[in-house]
């Protein structure tokens, strides 16, 4: 994963910068603006904030003679007041998508190789590798007969991923649904991406509706609906694009979120908790909550921020360590070092616990240690607080 800066990548970076060799070259060497990564034979660049008018997350795949930037994701404004919000932002109809709890992928062909992009600007080897034993054939046609320059974006979701895992029936272990497409910076409207989808076979996110913006009573059952079933939220959208798109997720998965964030307390526990919160104080004003659904809603919100950061005090008390398990799927030994060494580049702590094969495949169980192991082993060990 090492790569020496040669002359060429910096030259290639300064054309898709639009600016110097020089400044490209102070660019590259400064690892807070941009990282330098080699997937197989590509070598690209990926931002890790916005800079020179690209947004983070934008990969920059470079050769010797040419390069091609694969755009960031744009941030998605979260709602709080529908109510408010909703009529004020759209301009007549809404496009309201089912938000799904995984990791955002882009999917895009690099001179004939079909690679799977990260949020974050980064060739993931895995998830590369599972798309494409699923999803191969149809990508590649979609890419053969609507253009290179195309850009698919969708959910990764299930259980069989190193990021995100939630059960969905629909999903199996692992499964890639679409949610946009754009050529360069400019997405496809929402109808035209959904044929696209569907001609080439390729899982679309559901659509739950296409709604008038002032139609408040017809999202909030959506949204009830969703509760319901334990999902995750919609992002809303304007048919054509005019305006950016917005999101709303559900109580259900805000509860979830901290309650899985709170086992690693000093990990994900501090960002998880404020922001979720905040969605449930404004979710009980527009949706005026009596005392006993506010009394229901304050008892789920307590046992999810204790319960889980608890039991993980006593993990560790009684000697035990905290960690992520979760199992990969892999077509060889070569796919699996490829991942190990992607995320040693990374600075990820991952350890194989097993590995099974199974028609065909390898079943790789892996842990990933958490630093809330080591803070919690410091407090037993001080009765000190780390903050304060």
């Amino acid at each position: 994963m090492h790569v020496t800066l040669e002359r060429w990548m910096v030259e290639r970076l300064a054309d898709a910068l639009g600016v110097s060799v020089e400044e490209a070259e102070r660019i590259a060497r400064r690892r807070s603006v941009v990282r330098v990564m080699r997937w197989r034979s590509i070598v690209y660049f990926s931002l890790r904030k916005e800079a020179y008018g690209l947004r983070e997350g934008t990969m920059i795949a470079v050769w010797p003679d040419g390069h091609r930037v694969v755009h960031g994701y744009p941030s998605i404004q979260r709602v709080l007041l529908p109510s408010i919000a909703i009529p004020k932002h759209f301009i007549d109809k809404v496009v309201v998508e089912e938000k799904m709890n995984g990791y955002n992928v882009r999917v895009v062909d690099l001179r004939g190789e079909i690679v799977a992009v990260t949020r974050g600007g980064l060739i993931c080897p895995y998830t590369t590798a599972r798309i494409r034993r699923m999803y191969g054939e149809k990508l590649r046609r979609l890419f053969d007969e609507q253009g290179e320059d195309l850009v698919v974006m969708g959910e990764v979701v299930g259980l069989e991923n190193p990021y995100v895992r939630y059960y969905y029936p629909e999903a199996g272990g692992f499964a890639y649904f679409v949610f946009d497409m754009a050529r360069g910076d400019k997405f496809i409207p929402p109808g035209e991406r959904r044929e696209l989808a569907e001609q080439y076979g390729l899982p679309h996110v559901p659509v739950l509706g296409v709604i008038d913006k002032n139609d408040i009573e017809t999202f909030r059952k959506i949204i009830d609906d969703l509760e319901r079933r334990g999902r995750e939220g919609v992002v809303m959208k304007d048919p054509e694009y005019r305006v950016p798109a917005l999101k709303f997720t559900t109580s259900f998965i805000n509860i979830h979120d901290i309650e899985v964030g709170m086992r690693f307390p000093f990990d994900e526990g501090r960002s998880y908790l404020f922001s979720r919160i905040l969605r449930e104080m404004f979710k009980a004003i527009e949706e005026g909550w009596d005392d006993r659904r506010l009394l229901s809603e304050e008892q789920a919100l307590g046992k999810a921020i204790l319960e889980p950061a608890i039991e993980s005090i006593k993990r560790v008390k009684e000697g035990g360590m905290l960690y992520e398990e979760f199992e990969l799927v892999f077509g060889g030994r070569e796919e699996l070092e490829e991942f190990l060494d992607y995320m040693s580049a990374l600075g990820v702590d991952v350890i194989v616990a097993s590995v099974r094969e199974q028609d065909g495949e390898l079943r790789v169980k892996m842990r990933k240690v958490k630093d809330s192991w080591r803070e919690i082993l410091r407090i037993l060990e001080t009765g000190l607080s780390p903050i304060d």
